[in-house]
Parts: structure tokens; C-alpha cells; sequence
């Protein structure tokens, strides 16, 4: 859809015999609908004729299968060489269709009116918030106009639809689209991809002004999200409107199994912009309370043991109590005591606790068993680094530590989701900020 924004001069609607620059664009560029502004001098011009009328039943005559909505504003701003009177309605009608039609490009009209009209015109067609373009129109004399201003009193609207020469097929097209604000907005849409790029949407929230009105609450949605602040992220994804589910996810009867589940795979989505931005030793200093999720919620799903039967919670800590493995698998404890010549009671379930219960139950040697086992290496080896140096992680210690990447290593966890929720996860949840930042693209 098109939707033209025009005011109305002294060279509308018709002079010298060719079009004025809204009646030309009208002609070049079928948009669906006009949105005429016209000043109380312009109005009191055509109380006298009924000018604009006569222009649009022509060019409906000219164009038989052409039929745009007209919708006429009659301004009040006497004074229209006053620059403030024209920024804030002006922006309301852009801003007002833009909510009403959101995928409408809006066609303004750089010719028509006076000099403060079109600088308000021009400053609308630059701004990235709205899908606007700015249409100059040329004197059809290729120089400050000669002929006789539409404001004469002499003007013969009826004359001038007569001998239109634009009429005619093979007058030329004088519409053009000014290079300069093209590369304003470019330069614009290329600020906000490179913040795309690097999912930096704390930085994108501050550009307010440059994202599209309707992609601003997906955006904030976003810089809430990928800080793992997940409840304000899922109130202000309530009816969003994206072709897509935000949150996919198969429809799942356990509360409990759903949050953990949920909790798990949005905290993995965080770590993934860590390892796609280069925040490596981020990455990894927050890798070890996922792992830790991970084993003990692949021991539950997977191996049919429950974590929760040998621990005790005291405040905020999980302790691993001997007793309660004593009670319930006495092999465990010798087991334990055996791998960790003495294991100690009531202390804080881990990653190294967590393998070795893998180990005791066979899982050891299995892709997840190994997954795990590099994950303690990497857990100890560079959280002991990163907490006592000043040298940050880099994707080759984790290569030398581990065998494979950073990107290899979130495939993985991704894919031990999918394993130990698989009633439940989507893989389409793991692209999800690519497909926001695609549909973000899409509406730039």
C-alpha cells in the first residue's frame, strides 16, 4: 500500500498547463491514498473554483481503473512561513497512518507548499521510525516557474485540466527520489543492523527514534531478554505483533517441567550472545550454574535418578547428604567414597559430584557423559584463570581445553536440551533472536 502526504501551493493543483508536483506524483505513483494538507490561504483559494476536487475527477477520468481515498486536512496556521507549526502535526499524520497501516510506505511530497512545509517534509522522509520517502517533483520549466501562480486571481482551474500536456503519454516523468535522503536513511538502517549484528539491544532501546515505531516493544522485549531478566521479557511479549511465537515450546502438563525447562533453555539463549559476541570469558565464568542444571536434570530425565533424594536444601545451598544415599543406595556410597577417597558430607552439589554420579551409573562413556566431562575441565581450568589473572579466555584455550569451539560447545548444549526436554523443546526456540533481528530487518 501507498499513501501519499501532501500540502497543496501556489503550483496545485495544475499551472501552466502541467501538473502540479501532488496531482504528478499522483500520476507516476498510484498511491492508494492522499492525505491533502491545506493551509487556510489554499482553502480560501478553493472556495473559490473547488480546484482539488475538479484535479482528482480528472485524473480519475484520465485513469479509469485509478480510484485513491482523498482525505482532506484543513489546517489552521495562518502563517506558514512559522516552521513550529507544521513539525508535530505533521509528524502525527505520518505517525497516525503508520500505526494504522504498517506496512504502507508513505510517499511525501517535497514541492508543494511553503519552504518551512517542505523542510518539515524532508526531516519526516529521513527519519527511520516510519517507511517514508521523499518525492521531488521538477518545474516543468527546469527554472524558478514563470508562469501563473495558482493564487492569481485570474486562474481558470477549468482551463488548465483542459490543456494539461501531462496528459499526454509521452510527457516525461519529472518525479525523482533525492539521493541524499536515501543515504541518511541508510546510514540509519545501517546504525541499528550493526547493533542487530552484535545484539546489543540495551544500545538499540536508547536509539529510540531510529527504530520503527512498531518494532520498539519487540526491541525492549529483547534487551530484557538477553539479560535473562525473563518475567519482564514474557509480560511485555503479551501480544506483540510478530508473525512468530516468541516463546515456541510443546505443550507440556508438568508446571514444574515447564519452568525448569524454560529457566534452562533462556539461560543457554544468553550464554549463546556471549559466544556469538566474543564474550568468551563471560561465557564461561557463567557456563557453570547451567552445567550444573543440566547434569542433574539429564540424571532425572535420562537416567531415572532424582538429585533431590540425596540432597538437602538449606537457604540458598543444596548439600549432598550421606545419610539420605546411605539410606537409599548403599553401593553409592562405597562408590563415592572409593572415586573421592572420602567424600564429604554436606557439601554443595557439583559439577565433579554430578560426573561421578554419571560415572556410577554408566554414562560416563556416552556423548553426554563426555560433554560433561569437558565441561568440569573447562569449568575448573578457566574459572580458576579467569578469577586469579588478568588474561581474558579466548577461543583457542577453550579448543586446546576441550577439542572443539565455543560455537561447537553451544550446539551441544543445545542439543542435550532438545535430549532431556524432547517432549517439550522447539528447536526453533534456539534461532529466536535471528528471527526477531530478521523480522527487525525486514521492517527497517
Amino acid at each position: 500500500m501507498k499513501v501519499l502526504f501532501s500540502c497543496v501551493g501556489t503550483t496545485d493543483p495544475i499551472r501552466g498547463m502541467h501538473d502540479g508536483a501532488m496531482l504528478h506524483i499522483m500520476r507516476h505513483y498510484r498511491p492508494d491514498a492522499v492525505v491533502m494538507y491545506v493551509s487556510p490561504e489554499m482553502k480560501a483559494h478553493d472556495a473559490k473554483d473547488n480546484r482539488y476536487a475538479l484535479a482528482f475527477e480528472s485524473i480519475q477520468q484520465r485513469y479509469p481503473d485509478y480510484h485513491p481515498e482523498i482525505h482532506r486536512i484543513d489546517g489552521d496556521a495562518v502563517d506558514v512561513s512559522e516552521f513550529d507549526s507544521f513539525y508535530e502535526p505533521f509528524q502525527k499524520i505520518v505517525k497516525d497512518w503508520s500505526a494504522q497501516y504498517p506496512d504502507a510506505e508513505i510517499l511525501l511530497n517535497l514541492s508543494s507548499g511553503s519552504t518551512q512545509m517542505k523542510m518539515t517534509m524532508a526531516l519526516l522522509a529521513m527519519d527511520l521510525r516510519y517507511r517514508t520517502k521523499g518525492i521531488q517533483v521538477k518545474n516543468f520549466e527546469q527554472r524558478s516557474g514563470t508562469s501563473e501562480r495558482s493564487s492569481e486571481d485570474n486562474y481558470d482551474i477549468h482551463a488548465e485540466i483542459e490543456l494539461n500536456e501531462d496528459d499526454d503519454d509521452a510527457s516525461p516523468n519529472r518525479c525523482s527520489e533525492p539521493d541524499l535522503f536515501l543515504i541518511r536513511r541508510n546510514e540509519e538502517r545501517q546504525r541499528v543492523k550493526a547493533m542487530l549484528d552484535q545484539y546489543d539491544y540495551k544500545a538499540l532501546e536508547a536509539m529510540r527514534d531510529a527504530i520503527p515505531a512498531d518494532c520498539r516493544k519487540l526491541v525492549r522485549h529483547l534487551a530484557h531478554r538477553s539479560d535473562y531478566d525473563f518475567a519482564q521479557a514474557e509480560q511485555l511479549a503479551e501480544n506483540l505483533p510478530v508473525p512468530f511465537c516468541l516463546f515456541p515450546m510443546r505443550p507440556c502438563k508438568s508446571w514444574a517441567t515447564k519452568r525448569a525447562y524454560r529457566e534452562e533453555s533462556e539461560y543457554l539463549l544468553c550464554l549463546e550472545l556471549m559466544q556469538k559476541t566474543g564474550a568468551l570469558t563471560n561465557f564461561v565464568l557463567r557456563l557453570n550454574p547451567l552445567v550444573l542444571r543440566l547434569q542433574q536434570a539429564y540424571l532425572k530425565q535420562i537416567c531415572s535418578f532424582d538429585c533431590g533424594q540425596i540432597t538437602i536444601r538449606k537457604g540458598s545451598h543444596v548439600l549432598i547428604s550421606r545419610d539420605k544415599i546411605r539410606a537409599l543406595h548403599p553401593a553409592l556410597e562405597t562408590y563415592l567414597d572409593q572415586h573421592f577417597n572420602i567424600f564429604r558430607d554436606n557439601t554443595d552439589i557439583s559439577i565433579v559430584f554430578c560426573n561421578a554420579l554419571l560415572a556410577y551409573l554408566g554414562k560416563a562413556d556416552t556423548e553426554e557423559g563426555r560433554l560433561f566431562t569437558a565441561l568440569e575441565k573447562l569449568n575448573q581450568s578457566q574459572r580458576n584463570a579467569a578469577a586469579h589473572t588478568l588474561n581474558n579466555t579466548t577461543e583457542q584455550d577453550i579448543y586446546d581445553l576441550i577439542g572443539f569451539g565455543s560455537k561447537k560447545l553451544v550446539e551441544k548444549l543445545e542439543a542435550l536440551i532438545q535430549e532431556i526436554y524432547a517432549d517439550l523443546c522447539d528447536p526453533k526456540l534456539f534461532r529466536i533472536y535471528d528471527t526477531c533481528n530478521e523480522y527487525i530487518y525486514q521492517r527497517l
